[in-house]
């Protein structure tokens, strides 16, 4: 098994450690701390010297790494997409552990990327049509209304939408909702 090497250029230390600690329990990865604070020539001088198969990086820091590196941006706000495309994944913050693991994996181990996009494939049209709902910030008792059935039985496809999917927040199905194309990031109201 090839081993991957994660470089982090994030400006928060705190950030910084929480990622070490997040990714280092990833078998097949180690991870190395670019540091913070230094300057742009430094910066490009460590990405430089360390064999990396990607870095993950913020904001602040992101006009630093070359361009043929593989970089990952971790976010905490909406991101412009001219800056999104430089990027080959997009993090937030507010992703679940499950979440960056499983996106990470992905860039390092296109084996394991099939099983990812695998995920949500036995979900039933009708529980398509609630995840569109919730996406579009609807109420149990709205979404049964457009679908003319129960609120109960909106209740059990979400039941088994988290259950299918392994998510369990409106937040967590809008970002699976637009990561695999069920719905496109212009049509989620903001």
């Amino acid at each position: 098994m090839r081993v991957h090497t994660i470089g982090l250029l994030l400006s928060s230390p705190l950030i910084t450690a929480g990622m070490q600690t997040l990714l280092r329990g990833i078998h097949g990865l180690t991870v190395t701390d670019l540091g913070q604070n230094a300057s742009p020539d430094e910066y490009c001088r460590r990405i430089a010297s360390t064999p990396l198969s990607l870095v993950i990086l913020d904001p602040f820091t992101a006009q630093y790494c070359p361009a043929d590196v593989t970089s990952v941006l971790l976010t905490s706000a909406q991101v412009p997409e001219r800056e999104r495309s430089a990027h080959a994944c997009l993090l937030s913050i507010y992703d679940t552990p499950d979440t960056i693991i499983s996106k990470i994996k992905s860039l390092t181990d296109p084996a394991n990327s099939s099983s990812s996009d695998a995920r949500g494939s036995d979900l039933s049209p009708r529980e398509k049509d609630v995840i569109l709902a919730i996406v579009k910030g609807m109420s149990n008792k709205e979404i049964a209304t457009e679908m003319n059935v129960s609120v109960n039985t909106v209740m059990t496809h979400r039941r088994n939408i988290a259950s299918k999917l392994q998510i369990h927040s409106p937040a967590g199905l809008t970002i699976f909702a637009i990561a695999t194309g069920l719905v496109k990031i212009e049509d989620v109201a903001l």
